[in-house]
């Protein structure tokens, strides 16, 4: 019994991720918020892009081919385990600092931005470090 992912669960969830990314759409486009329907649209198209990418790579990609298509070994997702965990520390901090930032009256978006991009970079980069040094 081979325990590979099959192809129906990637298509199920790359047409559920399809879905959210048309509702938040539709939306953004009715509360009259075009700038934010247009980054939903250029962000989630990049990020679905990205991971169809991934997905087709599969076995012959890297290290983040084989954790996104499912096919790890132990090695990588320990790898992705890790760089989860430096993620959330990371992100942790960040909304500690974001509230104690929201006392000087910085706006909420703000802090959920910052917090935000600190876990995509924090991944990014202890992901690639963890890859690296193996």
């Amino acid at each position: 019994m081979s325990t590979k992912p099959g192809l129906a669960p990637r298509i199920g969830a790359f047409v559920g991720a399809l879905t959210a990314l048309t509702a938040c759409y539709i939306v953004a486009t009715v509360a009259g918020r075009d700038d934010f329907a247009r980054g939903v649209i250029i962000g989630g198209g990049a990020t679905l892009a990205l991971l169809a990418i991934l997905w087709w790579r599969g076995a012959r990609g890297g290290t983040a081919a084989h954790v996104a298509s499912g096919l790890a070994d132990e090695r990588e997702k320990a790898i992705a385990r890790g760089a989860l965990a430096h993620t959330a520390v990371a992100m942790f901090y960040a909304g500690v600092g974001g509230a104690i930032a929201s006392l000087w009256d910085v706006e909420g978006i703000v802090v959920a931005g910052i917090v935000l991009w600190v876990g995509v970079i924090t991944f990014a980069i202890s992901f690639a470090v963890h890859a690296r040094r193996g």
